[in-house]
Protein backbone atom coordinates (compact mmCIF):
# COMPACT_ATOMS: atom_id res chain seq x y z
CA UNK A 1 0.00 0.00 0.00
CA UNK A 2 1.14 3.50 -0.79
CA UNK A 3 2.61 5.58 2.06
CA UNK A 4 0.13 8.21 3.15
CA UNK A 5 0.71 11.87 3.87
CA UNK A 6 -1.03 12.90 7.06
CA UNK A 7 -3.81 15.37 6.26
CA UNK A 8 -2.63 17.78 8.99
CA UNK A 9 0.75 18.31 7.32
CA UNK A 10 -0.51 21.02 4.87
CA UNK A 11 -2.14 22.92 7.74
CA UNK A 12 1.02 22.69 9.86
CA UNK A 13 3.03 23.97 6.91
CA UNK A 14 0.60 26.87 6.59
CA UNK A 15 0.98 27.77 10.28
CA UNK A 16 4.75 27.58 10.01
CA UNK A 17 4.87 29.88 7.02
CA UNK A 18 2.47 32.42 8.47
CA UNK A 19 4.32 32.33 11.75
CA UNK A 20 7.73 33.15 10.28
CA UNK A 21 6.49 35.58 7.62
CA UNK A 22 7.19 39.24 8.20
CA UNK A 23 4.89 42.01 6.98
CA UNK A 24 5.88 43.44 3.63
CA UNK A 25 4.90 43.94 0.04
CA UNK A 26 3.17 41.24 -1.95
CA UNK A 27 6.19 41.16 -4.31
CA UNK A 28 9.57 40.05 -2.93
CA UNK A 29 12.58 41.58 -4.69
CA UNK A 30 16.15 40.36 -4.91
CA UNK A 31 18.33 43.24 -5.95
CA UNK A 32 17.02 45.34 -8.81
CA UNK A 33 16.44 42.59 -11.34
CA UNK A 34 14.46 39.75 -9.71
CA UNK A 35 10.86 39.83 -8.49
CA UNK A 36 9.15 36.92 -6.78
CA UNK A 37 5.55 36.42 -5.69
CA UNK A 38 3.14 33.57 -5.20
CA UNK A 39 0.63 31.92 -2.93
CA UNK A 40 -0.31 28.83 -0.96
CA UNK A 41 -3.96 27.81 -1.22
CA UNK A 42 -5.50 25.18 1.06
CA UNK A 43 -8.93 24.41 -0.38
CA UNK A 44 -11.46 22.07 1.23
CA UNK A 45 -14.75 21.13 -0.43
CA UNK A 46 -17.64 19.45 1.34
CA UNK A 47 -20.43 18.11 -0.85
CA UNK A 48 -23.98 18.19 0.53
CA UNK A 49 -26.21 16.09 -1.77
CA UNK A 50 -29.76 17.47 -1.48
CA UNK A 51 -28.64 18.84 1.92
CA UNK A 52 -29.31 15.39 3.35
CA UNK A 53 -25.71 14.37 4.04
CA UNK A 54 -22.14 15.67 3.86
CA UNK A 55 -18.96 14.25 2.38
CA UNK A 56 -15.48 15.68 1.97
CA UNK A 57 -14.59 15.53 -1.75
CA UNK A 58 -11.48 17.73 -1.98
CA UNK A 59 -8.56 18.75 0.21
CA UNK A 60 -6.45 20.44 -2.43
CA UNK A 61 -3.18 22.11 -1.42
CA UNK A 62 -1.64 24.37 -4.05
CA UNK A 63 1.69 26.19 -4.05
CA UNK A 64 2.38 28.60 -6.90
CA UNK A 65 5.51 30.68 -7.46
CA UNK A 66 5.77 33.47 -10.04
CA UNK A 67 9.17 34.96 -10.80
CA UNK A 68 10.34 37.70 -13.17
CA UNK A 69 13.96 38.40 -14.13
CA UNK A 70 14.82 41.74 -15.79
CA UNK A 71 17.93 40.74 -17.71
CA UNK A 72 17.80 43.75 -20.02
CA UNK A 73 16.97 47.33 -18.96
CA UNK A 74 17.49 50.68 -20.69
CA UNK A 75 19.00 48.94 -23.74
CA UNK A 76 21.65 47.26 -21.60
CA UNK A 77 21.72 43.47 -21.15
CA UNK A 78 23.12 41.95 -17.96
CA UNK A 79 24.45 45.37 -16.99
CA UNK A 80 27.13 45.47 -19.71
CA UNK A 81 25.96 44.79 -23.28
CA UNK A 82 24.35 47.54 -25.35
CA UNK A 83 21.29 46.28 -27.27
CA UNK A 84 20.42 49.36 -29.32
CA UNK A 85 16.69 49.77 -29.92
CA UNK A 86 15.84 46.70 -27.79
CA UNK A 87 14.95 48.59 -24.62
CA UNK A 88 13.83 45.92 -22.18
CA UNK A 89 13.62 42.13 -21.85
CA UNK A 90 12.33 39.93 -19.03
CA UNK A 91 11.94 36.24 -18.33
CA UNK A 92 8.78 35.16 -16.45
CA UNK A 93 8.24 31.77 -14.86
CA UNK A 94 5.10 30.40 -13.17
CA UNK A 95 5.40 27.06 -11.39
CA UNK A 96 2.62 25.18 -9.61
CA UNK A 97 2.61 22.19 -7.29
CA UNK A 98 -0.62 20.52 -6.17
CA UNK A 99 -1.39 17.77 -3.69
CA UNK A 100 -5.01 16.67 -3.19
CA UNK A 101 -4.96 14.60 -0.02
CA UNK A 102 -8.59 13.47 -0.39
CA UNK A 103 -7.34 10.20 -1.90
CA UNK A 104 -5.45 9.52 1.33
CA UNK A 105 -7.97 10.97 3.79
CA UNK A 106 -10.97 9.00 2.51
CA UNK A 107 -10.49 5.26 2.56
CA UNK A 108 -13.10 4.70 -0.16
CA UNK A 109 -11.27 7.02 -2.58
CA UNK A 110 -7.92 5.48 -1.74
CA UNK A 111 -9.18 1.92 -2.24
CA UNK A 112 -10.88 2.83 -5.54
CA UNK A 113 -7.47 3.53 -7.10
CA UNK A 114 -5.53 0.83 -5.33
CA UNK A 115 -5.06 -1.46 -8.35
CA UNK A 116 -1.89 0.10 -9.72
CA UNK A 117 -3.46 3.48 -10.46
CA UNK A 118 -1.57 6.62 -9.55
CA UNK A 119 -4.52 8.42 -7.96
CA UNK A 120 -5.09 10.74 -10.95
CA UNK A 121 -5.48 14.33 -9.85
CA UNK A 122 -3.72 13.75 -6.54
CA UNK A 123 -0.32 15.25 -7.37
CA UNK A 124 0.66 17.81 -10.00
CA UNK A 125 4.06 19.45 -10.36
CA UNK A 126 4.59 21.50 -13.49
CA UNK A 127 5.82 24.72 -15.02
CA UNK A 128 2.60 26.43 -16.02
CA UNK A 129 4.10 29.40 -17.82
CA UNK A 130 7.60 30.29 -18.99
CA UNK A 131 8.09 33.12 -21.47
CA UNK A 132 10.38 35.93 -22.53
CA UNK A 133 9.08 39.48 -23.14
CA UNK A 134 11.02 41.70 -25.55
CA UNK A 135 10.27 45.43 -25.85
CA UNK A 136 11.35 47.13 -29.06
CA UNK A 137 9.05 50.20 -29.24
CA UNK A 138 6.51 50.37 -30.76
CA UNK A 139 6.72 46.56 -30.98
CA UNK A 140 6.65 43.99 -28.17
CA UNK A 141 7.03 40.24 -28.42
CA UNK A 142 6.26 37.42 -25.97
CA UNK A 143 7.76 33.97 -26.68
CA UNK A 144 7.08 30.83 -24.68
CA UNK A 145 4.42 28.98 -22.75
CA UNK A 146 1.62 31.43 -21.95
CA UNK A 147 -2.06 32.36 -21.81
CA UNK A 148 -3.76 34.73 -24.25
CA UNK A 149 -7.09 36.21 -23.19
CA UNK A 150 -9.50 37.80 -25.66
CA UNK A 151 -13.06 38.92 -25.10
CA UNK A 152 -15.44 40.70 -22.73
CA UNK A 153 -17.38 37.82 -21.12
CA UNK A 154 -17.32 36.65 -17.49
CA UNK A 155 -17.75 33.00 -16.40
CA UNK A 156 -18.68 31.82 -19.92
CA UNK A 157 -16.41 31.67 -22.94
CA UNK A 158 -17.19 32.90 -26.44
CA UNK A 159 -14.08 34.59 -27.88
CA UNK A 160 -11.68 33.45 -25.14
CA UNK A 161 -10.95 30.01 -26.66
CA UNK A 162 -7.26 30.15 -27.61
CA UNK A 163 -6.18 28.28 -24.47
CA UNK A 164 -8.15 25.11 -23.64
CA UNK A 165 -9.39 24.41 -20.10
CA UNK A 166 -8.58 21.76 -17.52
CA UNK A 167 -12.05 20.79 -16.24
CA UNK A 168 -10.95 17.53 -14.66
CA UNK A 169 -10.82 18.41 -10.97
CA UNK A 170 -13.54 21.01 -10.36
CA UNK A 171 -15.25 21.68 -13.70
CA UNK A 172 -15.40 25.43 -14.44
CA UNK A 173 -15.98 26.62 -10.88
CA UNK A 174 -12.46 28.01 -10.50
CA UNK A 175 -10.78 31.12 -11.85
CA UNK A 176 -10.15 30.89 -15.61
CA UNK A 177 -6.54 31.93 -14.97
CA UNK A 178 -6.01 28.82 -12.84
CA UNK A 179 -7.64 26.28 -15.18
CA UNK A 180 -6.57 27.57 -18.60
CA UNK A 181 -3.93 25.30 -20.17
CA UNK A 182 -0.96 27.49 -21.21
CA UNK A 183 0.40 26.79 -24.72
CA UNK A 184 3.77 27.33 -26.39
CA UNK A 185 3.25 30.27 -28.71
CA UNK A 186 4.47 33.62 -29.98
CA UNK A 187 2.46 36.79 -29.33
CA UNK A 188 3.39 40.10 -30.88
CA UNK A 189 1.82 43.52 -30.32
CA UNK A 190 2.40 46.58 -32.50
CA UNK A 191 1.37 49.78 -30.70
CA UNK A 192 -0.10 52.09 -33.34
CA UNK A 193 -1.50 54.78 -31.06
CA UNK A 194 -3.43 57.47 -32.92
CA UNK A 195 -4.69 56.09 -36.24
CA UNK A 196 -7.24 58.15 -38.18
CA UNK A 197 -10.37 58.34 -36.00
CA UNK A 198 -8.98 55.70 -33.60
CA UNK A 199 -7.08 56.29 -30.35
CA UNK A 200 -4.88 53.90 -28.33
CA UNK A 201 -4.96 51.41 -31.19
CA UNK A 202 -2.78 48.33 -31.49
CA UNK A 203 -2.47 45.23 -33.65
CA UNK A 204 -1.85 41.85 -32.02
CA UNK A 205 -0.85 38.57 -33.70
CA UNK A 206 -0.69 35.09 -32.14
CA UNK A 207 1.02 32.01 -33.59
CA UNK A 208 0.93 28.53 -32.01
CA UNK A 209 3.38 26.56 -34.16
CA UNK A 210 2.79 23.03 -32.83
CA UNK A 211 1.20 22.91 -29.35
CA UNK A 212 -2.31 21.56 -30.06
CA UNK A 213 -4.34 20.60 -26.98
CA UNK A 214 -8.03 20.24 -26.13
CA UNK A 215 -10.13 20.65 -23.01
CA UNK A 216 -9.36 18.07 -20.33
CA UNK A 217 -12.46 16.36 -18.91
CA UNK A 218 -12.40 13.43 -16.51
CA UNK A 219 -15.02 10.77 -17.21
CA UNK A 220 -13.76 8.33 -14.57
CA UNK A 221 -16.77 7.81 -12.25
CA UNK A 222 -14.42 7.15 -9.31
CA UNK A 223 -13.38 10.81 -9.34
CA UNK A 224 -15.45 13.20 -7.16
CA UNK A 225 -15.87 15.76 -10.00
CA UNK A 226 -16.07 13.35 -12.93
CA UNK A 227 -18.27 14.30 -15.86
CA UNK A 228 -20.82 11.49 -16.27
CA UNK A 229 -23.36 13.23 -18.49
CA UNK A 230 -26.98 13.27 -17.40
CA UNK A 231 -27.16 9.68 -16.15
CA UNK A 232 -25.73 7.39 -13.53
CA UNK A 233 -22.27 7.61 -12.06
CA UNK A 234 -21.37 4.40 -13.93
CA UNK A 235 -19.53 3.25 -17.04
CA UNK A 236 -21.56 1.71 -19.88
CA UNK A 237 -20.73 -2.00 -20.14
CA UNK A 238 -23.64 -3.29 -22.25
CA UNK A 239 -25.59 -2.60 -25.44
CA UNK A 240 -29.02 -3.62 -26.71
CA UNK A 241 -28.97 -4.72 -30.35
CA UNK A 242 -31.91 -6.28 -32.22
CA UNK A 243 -33.71 -7.15 -29.01
CA UNK A 244 -30.67 -8.72 -27.36
CA UNK A 245 -28.52 -7.46 -24.49
CA UNK A 246 -24.82 -7.77 -25.26
CA UNK A 247 -21.60 -7.04 -23.44
CA UNK A 248 -19.91 -3.86 -24.71
CA UNK A 249 -16.23 -3.69 -25.64
CA UNK A 250 -15.59 -0.07 -26.63
CA UNK A 251 -12.21 1.09 -27.91
CA UNK A 252 -11.45 4.81 -28.11
CA UNK A 253 -8.85 5.80 -30.71
CA UNK A 254 -7.10 9.10 -30.01
CA UNK A 255 -7.21 10.91 -33.34
CA UNK A 256 -6.50 14.36 -31.95
CA UNK A 257 -4.17 16.58 -34.04
CA UNK A 258 -0.52 15.78 -33.46
CA UNK A 259 2.05 18.30 -32.32
CA UNK A 260 3.37 19.08 -35.78
CA UNK A 261 4.07 22.34 -37.57
CA UNK A 262 1.41 21.61 -40.19
CA UNK A 263 -1.11 21.72 -37.34
CA UNK A 264 -0.16 25.26 -36.41
CA UNK A 265 -2.79 27.74 -35.20
CA UNK A 266 -2.86 31.50 -35.36
CA UNK A 267 -4.88 34.66 -35.32
CA UNK A 268 -4.90 38.40 -34.88
CA UNK A 269 -6.91 41.25 -33.44
CA UNK A 270 -7.11 44.99 -33.87
CA UNK A 271 -8.15 46.95 -30.80
CA UNK A 272 -8.77 50.67 -30.46
CA UNK A 273 -10.99 53.41 -29.05
CA UNK A 274 -13.39 55.12 -31.44
CA UNK A 275 -14.95 58.15 -29.80
CA UNK A 276 -16.20 56.72 -26.50
CA UNK A 277 -16.36 53.09 -27.67
CA UNK A 278 -13.52 50.65 -27.07
CA UNK A 279 -13.72 47.82 -29.60
CA UNK A 280 -11.77 44.95 -31.13
CA UNK A 281 -11.90 42.92 -34.36
CA UNK A 282 -10.72 39.33 -33.93
CA UNK A 283 -9.88 36.29 -36.05
CA UNK A 284 -8.43 32.92 -35.04
CA UNK A 285 -7.74 29.79 -37.09
CA UNK A 286 -7.21 26.70 -34.98
CA UNK A 287 -8.73 23.48 -33.71
CA UNK A 288 -11.90 23.01 -31.66
CA UNK A 289 -11.00 22.68 -27.97
CA UNK A 290 -14.12 20.53 -27.46
CA UNK A 291 -13.61 16.94 -28.61
CA UNK A 292 -16.15 15.08 -30.74
CA UNK A 293 -16.51 11.34 -31.31
CA UNK A 294 -16.96 9.46 -34.61
CA UNK A 295 -18.31 5.90 -34.59
CA UNK A 296 -16.45 3.47 -36.85
CA UNK A 297 -19.28 1.47 -38.37
CA UNK A 298 -16.79 -0.42 -40.53
CA UNK A 299 -15.25 -1.92 -37.38
CA UNK A 300 -18.45 -2.97 -35.58
CA UNK A 301 -18.72 -6.69 -34.93
CA UNK A 302 -20.53 -9.09 -32.59
CA UNK A 303 -18.61 -12.03 -31.20
CA UNK A 304 -19.78 -14.50 -28.53
CA UNK A 305 -22.35 -12.17 -27.01
CA UNK A 306 -20.09 -9.11 -27.09
CA UNK A 307 -20.45 -6.00 -29.25
CA UNK A 308 -16.99 -4.77 -30.26
CA UNK A 309 -17.07 -1.09 -31.24
CA UNK A 310 -14.49 1.60 -31.96
CA UNK A 311 -14.73 5.39 -31.97
CA UNK A 312 -12.27 8.08 -33.09
CA UNK A 313 -11.89 11.35 -31.23
CA UNK A 314 -12.17 14.45 -33.43
CA UNK A 315 -11.07 18.07 -33.03
CA UNK A 316 -12.12 19.80 -36.28
CA UNK A 317 -10.35 22.79 -37.78
CA UNK A 318 -12.19 26.01 -36.90
CA UNK A 319 -12.43 29.58 -38.12
CA UNK A 320 -13.45 32.10 -35.46
CA UNK A 321 -14.45 35.67 -36.28
CA UNK A 322 -15.53 38.02 -33.52
CA UNK A 323 -16.05 41.59 -32.40
CA UNK A 324 -16.10 43.12 -28.93
CA UNK A 325 -17.12 46.56 -27.73
CA UNK A 326 -17.68 48.39 -24.48
CA UNK A 327 -19.11 51.82 -23.86
CA UNK A 328 -19.20 53.80 -20.62
CA UNK A 329 -22.38 55.90 -20.47
CA UNK A 330 -21.89 58.49 -17.71
CA UNK A 331 -24.75 60.96 -18.24
CA UNK A 332 -27.93 58.92 -17.74
CA UNK A 333 -27.14 55.40 -16.51
CA UNK A 334 -23.55 55.63 -15.18
CA UNK A 335 -23.15 52.11 -16.55
CA UNK A 336 -20.71 50.25 -18.79
CA UNK A 337 -22.28 48.34 -21.68
CA UNK A 338 -20.37 45.39 -23.12
CA UNK A 339 -20.88 43.46 -26.36
CA UNK A 340 -19.26 40.33 -27.71
CA UNK A 341 -20.31 38.57 -30.92
CA UNK A 342 -18.60 35.47 -32.34
CA UNK A 343 -19.09 33.31 -35.44
CA UNK A 344 -17.37 29.88 -35.38
CA UNK A 345 -17.10 27.05 -37.89
CA UNK A 346 -16.10 23.47 -37.11
CA UNK A 347 -18.06 23.09 -33.86
CA UNK A 348 -18.31 19.33 -33.07
CA UNK A 349 -21.77 17.92 -32.31
CA UNK A 350 -23.14 14.41 -31.76
CA UNK A 351 -25.84 13.12 -34.09
CA UNK A 352 -28.55 10.61 -33.19
CA UNK A 353 -28.09 7.09 -34.50
CA UNK A 354 -30.01 6.53 -37.73
CA UNK A 355 -30.23 10.24 -38.61
CA UNK A 356 -31.12 11.04 -42.26
CA UNK A 357 -28.27 10.97 -44.76
CA UNK A 358 -28.62 14.68 -45.44
CA UNK A 359 -27.77 15.29 -41.76
CA UNK A 360 -25.19 12.53 -41.22
CA UNK A 361 -23.88 11.40 -44.64
CA UNK A 362 -21.19 9.12 -43.16
CA UNK A 363 -23.60 7.68 -40.55
CA UNK A 364 -20.87 8.06 -37.94
CA UNK A 365 -23.06 10.02 -35.49
CA UNK A 366 -20.85 13.12 -35.81
CA UNK A 367 -20.89 16.44 -37.65
CA UNK A 368 -19.11 19.77 -37.37
CA UNK A 369 -21.32 22.82 -37.74
CA UNK A 370 -21.39 26.61 -37.67
CA UNK A 371 -22.45 28.48 -34.55
CA UNK A 372 -22.91 32.09 -33.49
CA UNK A 373 -22.77 33.62 -30.01
CA UNK A 374 -23.96 37.06 -28.93
CA UNK A 375 -23.31 38.42 -25.44
CA UNK A 376 -24.69 41.71 -24.09
CA UNK A 377 -23.72 42.89 -20.60
CA UNK A 378 -24.30 45.85 -18.30
CA UNK A 379 -22.02 46.76 -15.35
CA UNK A 380 -22.77 49.46 -12.81
CA UNK A 381 -21.50 50.57 -9.37
CA UNK A 382 -24.68 51.23 -7.37
CA UNK A 383 -25.43 52.61 -3.91
CA UNK A 384 -27.71 50.33 -1.87
CA UNK A 385 -27.52 52.16 1.43
CA UNK A 386 -29.87 49.78 3.20
CA UNK A 387 -27.23 47.09 2.73
CA UNK A 388 -24.02 49.14 2.79
CA UNK A 389 -23.83 52.79 3.83
CA UNK A 390 -20.11 53.18 3.08
CA UNK A 391 -19.49 51.58 -0.29
CA UNK A 392 -21.24 50.86 -3.56
CA UNK A 393 -22.18 47.47 -4.90
CA UNK A 394 -20.69 46.42 -8.22
CA UNK A 395 -23.58 44.95 -10.22
CA UNK A 396 -23.07 43.02 -13.44
CA UNK A 397 -25.55 41.22 -15.68
CA UNK A 398 -24.97 39.26 -18.92
CA UNK A 399 -27.24 37.79 -21.56
CA UNK A 400 -25.92 35.03 -23.87
CA UNK A 401 -27.58 33.81 -27.05
CA UNK A 402 -26.01 30.84 -28.82
CA UNK A 403 -27.44 29.65 -32.16
CA UNK A 404 -26.61 26.64 -34.36
CA UNK A 405 -26.74 27.85 -37.95
CA UNK A 406 -26.74 24.33 -39.48
CA UNK A 407 -29.32 23.00 -37.04
CA UNK A 408 -30.99 19.61 -37.16
CA UNK A 409 -33.34 18.05 -34.62
CA UNK A 410 -31.03 15.01 -34.81
CA UNK A 411 -28.29 16.92 -32.94
CA UNK A 412 -27.68 15.60 -29.44
CA UNK A 413 -26.18 17.08 -26.28
CA UNK A 414 -24.95 15.28 -23.18
CA UNK A 415 -25.08 11.49 -23.19
CA UNK A 416 -26.51 9.43 -20.33
CA UNK A 417 -25.76 6.07 -18.73
CA UNK A 418 -28.90 4.11 -17.77
CA UNK A 419 -29.64 0.68 -16.29
CA UNK A 420 -30.05 -1.93 -19.02
CA UNK A 421 -33.79 -2.66 -19.41
CA UNK A 422 -35.14 -5.16 -21.95
CA UNK A 423 -38.81 -6.13 -22.22
CA UNK A 424 -39.46 -4.47 -18.86
CA UNK A 425 -36.72 -6.47 -17.13
CA UNK A 426 -33.87 -4.66 -15.34
CA UNK A 427 -30.49 -6.37 -15.58
CA UNK A 428 -28.50 -5.67 -12.37
CA UNK A 429 -24.97 -4.47 -12.96
CA UNK A 430 -25.61 -3.87 -16.67
CA UNK A 431 -25.57 -0.29 -17.98
CA UNK A 432 -26.07 1.19 -21.44
CA UNK A 433 -25.23 4.58 -22.96
CA UNK A 434 -27.97 6.71 -24.53
CA UNK A 435 -28.26 10.15 -26.12
CA UNK A 436 -31.71 11.39 -25.07
CA UNK A 437 -30.78 15.06 -24.86
CA UNK A 438 -31.72 16.97 -28.03
CA UNK A 439 -29.93 20.22 -28.74
CA UNK A 440 -32.02 23.34 -29.28
CA UNK A 441 -31.37 25.61 -32.22
CA UNK A 442 -31.25 28.60 -29.87
CA UNK A 443 -29.68 28.43 -26.41
CA UNK A 444 -29.78 31.15 -23.76
CA UNK A 445 -28.25 31.87 -20.38
CA UNK A 446 -28.59 34.92 -18.12
CA UNK A 447 -26.15 35.81 -15.35
CA UNK A 448 -26.16 38.32 -12.50
CA UNK A 449 -23.37 39.14 -10.04
CA UNK A 450 -23.09 41.55 -7.11
CA UNK A 451 -20.13 42.32 -4.87
CA UNK A 452 -19.15 44.91 -2.28
CA UNK A 453 -16.87 45.34 0.74
CA UNK A 454 -17.27 46.19 4.42
CA UNK A 455 -15.00 47.41 7.18
CA UNK A 456 -12.61 50.33 7.51
CA UNK A 457 -10.27 48.99 4.84
CA UNK A 458 -12.74 46.85 2.92
CA UNK A 459 -11.38 43.69 4.47
CA UNK A 460 -14.71 41.82 4.28
CA UNK A 461 -15.75 41.17 0.68
CA UNK A 462 -19.05 39.33 0.02
CA UNK A 463 -20.29 38.35 -3.45
CA UNK A 464 -23.35 36.80 -5.04
CA UNK A 465 -23.52 35.09 -8.44
CA UNK A 466 -26.60 33.73 -10.20
CA UNK A 467 -26.90 32.07 -13.63
CA UNK A 468 -30.02 30.58 -15.21
CA UNK A 469 -30.88 28.79 -18.42
CA UNK A 470 -34.44 30.04 -19.10
CA UNK A 471 -35.26 27.08 -21.36
CA UNK A 472 -34.22 24.21 -19.10
CA UNK A 473 -34.69 26.44 -15.99
CA UNK A 474 -31.46 25.02 -14.62
CA UNK A 475 -29.70 27.53 -12.36
CA UNK A 476 -26.45 28.03 -10.47
CA UNK A 477 -26.00 30.11 -7.31
CA UNK A 478 -22.76 31.14 -5.65
CA UNK A 479 -22.67 32.90 -2.30
CA UNK A 480 -19.18 33.75 -1.12
CA UNK A 481 -17.22 35.95 1.24
CA UNK A 482 -13.50 36.73 1.49
CA UNK A 483 -11.88 38.07 4.65
CA UNK A 484 -8.47 39.69 4.39
CA UNK A 485 -7.04 38.55 7.71
CA UNK A 486 -3.69 40.27 7.15
CA UNK A 487 -1.40 41.53 4.41
CA UNK A 488 -0.64 37.94 3.51
CA UNK A 489 -3.57 35.79 4.68
CA UNK A 490 -7.06 35.54 3.12
CA UNK A 491 -9.88 33.36 4.42
CA UNK A 492 -12.51 32.36 1.84
CA UNK A 493 -15.95 30.78 2.17
CA UNK A 494 -18.14 29.85 -0.78
CA UNK A 495 -21.43 27.99 -1.16
CA UNK A 496 -22.27 26.58 -4.59
CA UNK A 497 -25.90 25.62 -5.24
CA UNK A 498 -27.12 23.77 -8.33
CA UNK A 499 -30.82 23.77 -9.19
CA UNK A 500 -32.95 21.99 -11.75
CA UNK A 501 -36.68 22.24 -12.28
CA UNK A 502 -38.25 18.80 -12.58
CA UNK A 503 -39.79 17.83 -15.90
CA UNK A 504 -37.36 19.88 -18.01
CA UNK A 505 -34.62 18.68 -20.31
CA UNK A 506 -31.03 19.26 -19.31
CA UNK A 507 -29.66 22.44 -20.88
CA UNK A 508 -26.33 22.83 -22.71
CA UNK A 509 -24.51 25.11 -20.26
CA UNK A 510 -23.63 22.58 -17.50
CA UNK A 511 -25.47 24.68 -14.92
CA UNK A 512 -27.63 23.41 -12.10
CA UNK A 513 -29.72 21.19 -14.34
CA UNK A 514 -26.66 18.98 -14.87
CA UNK A 515 -25.14 19.09 -11.39
CA UNK A 516 -28.25 19.67 -9.30
CA UNK A 517 -30.47 16.61 -9.45
CA UNK A 518 -29.06 14.32 -12.12
CA UNK A 519 -30.32 10.87 -11.11
CA UNK A 520 -30.46 12.02 -7.52
CA UNK A 521 -26.75 12.91 -7.45
CA UNK A 522 -26.94 16.49 -6.23
CA UNK A 523 -23.57 18.23 -6.05
CA UNK A 524 -24.25 21.23 -3.80
CA UNK A 525 -20.95 22.08 -2.17
CA UNK A 526 -19.34 24.24 0.49
CA UNK A 527 -15.81 25.52 -0.13
CA UNK A 528 -13.39 26.65 2.60
CA UNK A 529 -10.00 28.10 1.61
CA UNK A 530 -6.98 29.57 3.37
CA UNK A 531 -4.70 31.55 1.09
CA UNK A 532 -1.23 32.77 2.01
CA UNK A 533 0.08 35.38 -0.44
CA UNK A 534 3.65 36.56 -0.74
Amino acid sequence: MKNRVHPLIPSLLFLLLTGVATPGRAIVTFGDDVELEGFLNFQNIVRTPKFESTELVMQRNTAQVEGKYYFLRDSTAFGRFNTGRLEEATFTFVGRSVYDSIYDIRQSYHDAFENGDDHPGEIEIKAREAFVDLLLPPFSLRLGKQQVVWGETDNFRALDVINPLDLSWHWSWESWEDIRIPLWMARGVYDIGKFGPFDESFFEAVWIPWDVQSNIVSTDPRRPWAFTGTGLNETANSAIVNGQILNLDLKVNDSSPGRRFENGQGGFRFKAIWGEIEFSLNYFYGFATDTGVKFRNDLLRIDNGTLHAEVDTVNPRTHLVGITANYSEEKYTQAVFRLESVFTTGVPVSVAAGAPLNVDPEQDQFEDVRRSVVMIAVDRPTWIKALNEDRTFFLSSQFFWRRYLDYSDSFRGFSAVRPAILNGQIFPGRFISEQPNQLNRDEFVITFAASTSYGDAGLLQPRFVFAIDPISTGAYNQIGIDYLLSTHVVLKFQQNLFWRASGHDVGPWALGDLWGHSSGQSRHETVFSLVYQF
